[in-house]
């Protein structure tokens, strides 16, 4: 059982965390299914019952990867040097990113989807390919996504963005990456989105 006005998992009558009555967590009080559809707030989305159950299902089949860290820390087990590969590559894109050198790329879309059915569709594409989200915006009319973008062998971290709003046939998708230290991504912003995209318009939910 979830609040839903903030998603924290309910152990008494009262939410522990924002102190809301239990009696009206989403999802529980009728027993019956919900339709998160028409829905634009996330605290009331992610306490629906079946919407954590699909994002848990999608997480488990995410798939592990490499990171840029790891991938330096190899080059220490065969190059000796004063200065570890793996410590010297986060500090040297960490004073790129600071003079302002940088990757990204930025789509919008129009899509027939409600904007909640959309918001359970992210959610549950950032879980499946193990993308943490860092920070959830809230809107009169959607919100917006910040999630970590995981370094792999081609880049650094970065930042992904995404945003779903309300509109009168559906719901506008703007999606933009953001990666750090460098100035190009060979093409990981692109795939990132398009697999987003495609995750949206194939509706996995």
């Amino acid at each position: 059982m979830y609040c839903s006005n903030c998603g924290h998992q309910l152990t008494g009558k009262y939410c522990s965390n924002c102190g809301k009555p239990a009696e009206f967590a989403a999802g529980e009080s009728t027993g019956k299914p919900v339709d998160w559809s028409a829905e634009h707030l996330y605290s009331n989305i992610i306490g629906i019952p079946e919407v954590r159950e699909l994002i848990s299902k999608h997480a488990s089949l995410a798939k592990k990867q490499m990171s840029g860290e790891q991938f330096l820390e190899l080059f220490d087990q065969v190059i000796p040097l004063n200065i570890p590969f793996a410590k010297l590559g986060p500090v040297v894109a960490s004073i790129s990113a600071h003079l302002g050198v940088k990757t990204g790329k930025q789509i919008i879309e129009n899509l027939s989807l409600p904007a909640g059915t959309a918001i359970v569709a992210v959610l549950c594409s950032l879980a499946r390919h193990g993308q943490t989200i860092k920070q959830v915006h809230q809107f009169n009319d959607g919100c917006l996504f910040e999630a970590e973008l995981p370094s792999d062998l081609l880049s650094w971290e970065g930042t992904l963005y995404i945003s779903i709003r309300k509109i009168d046939l559906g719901c506008r998708v703007e999606v933009a990456t953001s990666i750090g230290g460098q100035l190009y991504d060979w093409g990981k912003s692109k795939r990132c989105i398009d697999v987003l995209i495609s995750d949206l318009t194939s509706s996995p939910v």
